[in-house]
C-alpha cells in the first residue's frame, strides 16, 4: 500500500512569543517548505504554512492557528507530514525514502541481499542500509555504478556489490 504522507521534519521548540516553531527538517533541502502550503501534525491536524524563515541549519514556521507560545510549546517534539500528492515532482531516477524502504534487494545474480531498511547520507552521498536475518548490515552506497535498477511496482532493487563489501 502506498503511503500518503511522509515526514518532513521535527518541531524541537518554540521562537518567540508569537507562535512560531523551530524545525528541524527531514527534506533534501529546506526550501522545500517556500514550495508546499501545508503541513500535518498529530493525528492528521492540518495547517497552513503563514511564514518560512531559517535559522543555522532549522526552519522557523508560522503556522495558522499557532498564534502564542503556549499554543507552540504543546506542538513540541511533534513530527510533521506532507501530503506525499502535494510534493514537487522528483526529477528522473529520484525517488522518497519512503518508497525506498523495505524494497527487496538482489544482486546481479539475482541473489537475495535483503531489504532496505534505512537510506542515510554519508559523504556527499546516500547509502542504502540493506539488513537480511542472521546478517551483518550491508551499507550500499546508492551510486549509479551500484544501483542497476529500482523497481518500485516490483517492490526489488537490483545491485552490482563492489568487491570488497561483502
Amino acid at each position: 500500500m502506498e503511503q500518503l504522507y511522509l515526514e518532513i521534519g521535527k518541531i524541537v521548540n518554540t521562537r518567540g512569543l508569537k507562535g512560531e516553531v523551530k524545525v528541524v527538517p527531514w527534506a533534501d533541502y529546506p526550501e522545500i517548505f517556500e514550495e508546499i502550503n501545508f503541513v500535518y501534525g498529530k493525528d492528521e491536524k492540518r495547517y497552513l504554512i503563514e511564514n518560512v524563515k531559517y535559522q543555522k541549519d532549522n526552519v522557523i514556521l508560522k503556522l495558522e492557528g499557532v498564534d502564542t507560545i503556549e499554543c507552540a510549546e504543546k506542538l513540541k517534539n511533534s513530527v510533521l507530514y506532507v501530503r506525499k500528492d502535494t510534493m514537487p515532482s522528483l526529477g528522473s531516477g529520484t525517488f522518497f525514502v519512503a518508497d525506498l524502504i523495505g524494497l527487496d534487494v538482489f544482486d546481479e545474480n539475482e541473489a537475495f541481499l535483503g531489504k532496505i531498511a534505512d537510506v542515510i547520507t554519508a559523504g556527499g552521498a546516500d547509502v542504502y542500509i540493506i539488513k537480511a536475518e542472521g546478517k551483518k548490515d550491508l551499507l550500499l552506497p546508492a551510486l549509479k555504478s551500484v544501483v542497476n535498477e529500482i523497481d518500485l511496482d516490483g517492490k526489488k532493487v537490483r545491485v552490482t556489490v563492489p568487491e570488497g563489501l561483502m
